[in-house]
């Protein structure tokens, strides 16, 4: 993965567009990205890593990526072009974000976060072009994970190389190493493979548990079915353990053959007492024939005597029965002539009812009278029916006076109302122009209040900077001060050191002289008279202390001097901006333009309020003005209109009241002669009723009678007499019909030959039959139900000893599978003594992943401290959690000078940060090949530099030149001023009050 361009606009502290061209800074393979602390060093690997995954390093919300310095219209984007895996791809990316409302005066809103991929394609013509590739989040994520071979979590550890993450880890315990190799390489495959181990050796054990369950069910079932079974020859065999399956098919086959020996012989018991109860049953079935043939021929010998004694009244019943059956041939006329004459008497009552309701001079009038009187009271409904709507319209016209009244007195409030708010119009008028006038004059002024503003919070802040930095300039003035004293007085102990050492070098030398070892200065192996040290000779160790404390204070100096000048430069643009006037008048100043700014604003703000205020008012006028013609307008119609309708009115009053003659109205007056004429009505219909019933009520009698006389009676009376009720006359006819059957049936059975021989033999005894066959039904019952249970014992039996076999078949391979199965789980889970590591599966993975980023750390870190040091993989264990042991995540150090291991957290500052960049550059080697195997063309090494000395600087340096190798590019990250002087290709990173910027220096600007 190459990167070749970086855009940014308005991310971090970036507030501008800002480009970076790795291209060009990866001509030398090495580049350096500098800046001060705070410049926005590690927001350039930020922007690299959001433009890639849409997410920064860390846990860093999206929604604080906006640049604070950026104006609120700039939107945050950022652009990346890079290439991988033989593909050149372009991704510009958004954030979340708000921005101001285009339509709304005030209010903001939220932008969504976008994406948009693009790869860079040729044309037919030989131009480039970019085309699109996708544009949501989802499919961009799955398209750069493709393209990288690197998840986001892989990417930030393996390119962006996090060197303080990489010096935690280095000295970590076993628990956070395999929390980031877990993230890393993704093992938790194995710890999923290690549970799958786990719960299928719980479910072959379950299997097998719930077999031998199975079986030990059978056997027990098999035991219940044979426990009333009584062997002939021999004792029932003793029931075996599930344990031995050679025993339990020999017991099950030796219970089904004795089953079925008891079963032929329950049988053959069976089918003896058949026999006998068929025997039975024919002799029970004879002896209730006879019985029954004897006990019906003495019946029919009993009824023949009752017979014979009801045959003397049979004459008397059979005249009775005929004068009842002549009579109801006239009992429906007979029925007839009583209802003519209960309708006559109910007429009558009727009528006398209905006169009743007359007036007494009409009670006693005929028909005629009747008729003619109905006739003029029907023409006299006609007029008044005729004069109702001349009643309601005198009604209405009250109704209609009543509302012209309202109408009349509504506009005249109307009309006053208007007359007073017309009145106030023109003082109101000026009221609301005046206040408008003052509010656009403040609207004006905002703007060039807001820009004083402004201008006053601009001179007040940098003058509380100028005065801050005057402050901090005189105490570096002193610092520098201090620090060149302490450098000139290192400096003079150094050099007076080292005279005093060049002094007593003789005495220095002559020390190391032995007897026969040559001279270093003249060669002679004999030493008559070598000199004598000094007591307060300085060694080599003490001149080497004193210079590198002499080093120490001329760093110091430089970086104070560095300091001062800095701090001077930004005094002086301070007192540019600011000038020299006081900070508390300034602010005074400032304070005066706020007060002047907020009055003006809370004026304005009344503004659209007073417009709109002034436009309504005027519209009201125009309303107001409107109203008060309509309603004189109307005032004059309702008086006009009164007048015409009350003398309407009077007119009709005076025909009305002559129509009611007394009523309340002339609805009163129609219902007294709708009353009137309905009584005429019912009186006339209910005279003409009493006539019909007369007349019907003669013929009624006439036909009744000639019917009687007809039917064999003397009159009415007689033939009343003789009725019979049908039930009577049924009954009467139903007892002679029965009594000529039942004696043709005693006839047929005294003279039945089977009855009469029946009747000659011995008395028959049907219980004592009965109850032989119900003691052979009992025994056959019983016999049938042993056989019954007998066969079934034999058929579950059967079923139960095939389902054994088919358990035991089957309990072989099942504890074959749970012997491998609980094997395979132990080791995963160092639940065993074959698991000599007592390592658990994942554990063992991440172990063997260590291992080879110590071996690929090597090969660097040996470079990297002139053979030195060595990272080496440790099985030791480690203590964790619930009592359990961790092995295989240690890492020590072995110092090769002393051949000794020593723990990590031993080590020092400058070491401790090479061992993590070689530990880092291992890791980065082996998750890229367990990722994809694709060559990183692109790393960045953030930071800790500084705790490198000049060797191991010039060390680390060598091996990074190592990495350039293969065309990769190494970015680093650092503020370290050697670093700035030894690698020519450099972005530096510059942070001012709007916002940092970015600019690039490569070899060709030196």
């Amino acid at each position: 993965m190459h990167l070749h361009h970086l855009t940014v606009q308005a991310f971090g502290p970036f507030a501008r567009t800002e480009t970076v061209d790795f291209d060009a800074l990866a001509d030398n393979g090495l580049f350096l990205l500098r800046g001060d602390t705070g410049a926005g060093k590690t927001s350039v690997l930020d922007a690299v890593c959001f433009a890639l995954y849409g997410t920064v390093p860390g846990i860093r919300p999206t929604h604080r990526l906006r640049s604070d310095h950026a104006p609120t219209g700039t939107r945050t984007t950022v652009t990346l072009d890079f290439s991988s895996a033989g593909r050149r791809l372009k991704i510009t990316r958004t954030p979340k974000q708000e921005r101001p409302s285009a339509r709304a005066k005030s209010g903001f809103v939220t932008d969504e976060a976008t994406v948009q991929l693009h790869q860079h394609t040729g044309t037919a013509d030989g131009h480039d072009q970019w085309g699109p590739v996708c544009a949501s989040h989802q499919d961009a994520v799955r398209e750069i994970e493709g393209a990288l071979g690197l998840n986001k979590e892989q990417f930030c550890q393996v390119v962006l190389l996090p060197q303080g993450d990489f010096a935690k880890f280095l000295r970590s315990d076993a628990k956070d190493r395999a929390t980031l190799l877990r993230r890393l390489f993704g093992t938790g495959r194995f710890q999923e493979l290690q549970t799958w181990l786990t719960t299928r050796s719980k479910d072959t054990g379950k299997k097998l548990d719930e077999a031998l369950t199975e079986i030990r069910r059978l056997v027990e079932r098999i035991d219940q079915e044979t426990y009333t079974l009584h062997p002939q020859d021999g004792e029932t065999p003793t029931r075996p353990t599930a344990e031995d399956p050679a025993a339990i098919l020999a017991w099950t086959r030796q219970l089904l053959t004795l089953s079925q020996k008891a079963s032929a012989a329950a049988k053959a018991d069976a089918e003896h007492s058949d026999a006998v109860h068929d025997e039975a049953k024919r002799s029970h079935e004879e002896a209730t024939d006879l019985a029954e043939r004897q006990a019906r021929h003495h019946g029919a010998r009993t009824r023949r005597t009752a017979l014979d004694e009801q045959a003397a009244d049979h004459a008397r019943l059979r005249e009775e029965l005929d004068r009842g059956r002549n009579a109801r041939t006239v009992q429906p006329l007979l029925d007839g002539l009583d209802r003519a004459a209960a309708a006559l008497e109910e007429a009558r009552v009727g009528e006398n009812r209905a006169r009743a309701l007359l007036a007494p001079e009409h009670q006693q009038d005929d028909l005629h009278h009747l008729g003619a009187h109905r006739e003029r009271r029907h023409t006299e409904r006609g007029r008044i029916e005729s004069l109702i709507p001349s009643e309601q319209l005198h009604a209405e016209l009250g109704t209609r006076l009543n509302g012209l009244a309202a109408k009349e007195q509504q506009a005249r409030e109307d009309l006053d109302e208007a007359e007073k708010w017309l009145a106030r119009w023109p003082a109101e008028e000026n009221r609301c122009t005046s206040a408008l006038d003052a509010m656009n004059r403040a609207t004006d002024s905002i703007a060039h209040l807001e820009q004083t503003v402004r201008d006053a919070a601009a001179r007040h802040e940098a003058a509380l900077l100028r005065d801050s930095l005057a402050t901090r300039l005189t105490a570096t003035a002193k610092e520098k001060e201090s620090r060149a004293t302490q450098a000139l007085r290192a400096k003079q102990e150094w050099l007076e050191l080292r005279e005093r050492r060049l002094d007593g070098m003789a005495g220095e030398l002559a020390a190391q002289l032995a007897p026969g070892i040559p001279c270093t200065v003249c060669g002679s192996p004999e030493h008559p008279a070598p000199a004598r040290p000094r007591d307060d000779q300085p060694t080599r160790e003490d001149e080497n202390k004193a210079r590198t404390l002499y080093e120490q204070t001329e760093q110091a100096l430089a970086a104070a001097d560095r300091e001062h000048v800095e701090l001077a430069e930004q005094h002086a643009m301070a007192i540019g901006s600011a000038g020299t006037t006081p900070a508390a008048e300034l602010a005074a100043t400032l304070e005066n333009a706020r007060t002047a700014h907020k009055e003006a604003c809370d004026t304005a703000v009344g503004l659209p309020a007073a417009q709109d205020e002034l436009t309504r008012l005027r519209t009201e006028h125009g309303v107001r003005t409107q109203l008060h013609q309509e309603a004189r307008d109307l005032l004059t119609e309702c008086q006009a209109r009164s007048r015409a309708l009350a003398q309407q009115q009077a007119d009709l009053a005076r025909t009305l009241d002559d129509a009611r003659a007394g009523h309340p109205g002339l609805t009163a007056r129609l219902a007294d002669l709708t009353r009137t004429t309905e009584h005429l009505d019912h009186t006339i219909a209910a005279a003409q009723a009493t006539a019909d019933a007369e007349a019907r009520h003669h013929d009624a009698f006439t036909t009744a009678e000639q019917a009687a006389h007809s039917a064999g009676f003397a009159d009415l009376d007689d033939a009343a007499g003789a009725l019979r009720t049908p039930t009577l006359l049924q009954q009467w006819g139903d007892d002679l019909e029965q009594w000529g059957r039942e004696d043709a049936v005693v006839t047929s059975l005294l003279t039945d030959p089977g009855l009469v021989d029946a009747s000659r033999r011995p008395t028959a005894d049907p219980a004592a039959t009965a109850q032989a066959l119900q003691q052979a039904e009992a025994r056959l019952k019983e016999t049938a139900g042993v056989s019954r249970r007998a066969e079934e014992r034999v058929t579950a039996l059967a079923e139960l000893a095939a389902g054994v076999e088919t358990r035991l078949a089957d309990l072989e391979p099942l504890q074959q599978r749970h012997r491998i199965a609980d094997r395979l789980a132990s080791i995963a889970s160092a639940n065993t003594a074959t698991n000599t590591l007592s390592m658990e599966l994942e554990a063992y993975v991440l172990a063997a992943r260590l291992e080879e980023i110590a071996a690929a750390a090597n090969t660097r870190l040996q470079n990297m401290t002139s053979e030195r040091y060595l990272l080496v993989h440790s099985d030791e264990k480690e203590a964790g959690r619930r009592g359990r042991l961790k092995a295989g995540l240690g890492l020590r150090v072995l110092d090769t000078w002393t051949g000794t291991e020593r723990e990590t957290s031993t080590l020092s500052g400058g070491e401790t940060f090479t061992a993590s960049l070689a530990l880092a550059l291992g890791l980065a080697d082996v998750v890229t090949q367990e990722a994809s195997g694709r060559p990183l063309g692109t790393l960045f090494i953030d930071e800790g530099f500084g705790t490198l000395d000049e060797q191991n600087l010039q060390d680390v340096m060598d091996v990074l030149d190592q990495l350039r190798a293969g065309n990769r590019t190494v970015g680093i990250v650092s503020h370290v001023p050697e670093l700035s002087r030894r690698i020519p290709s450099q972005l530096n990173v510059k942070k001012h009050r709007d916002g940092s910027t970015l600019r690039p220096r490569t070899g060709a600007d030196l």
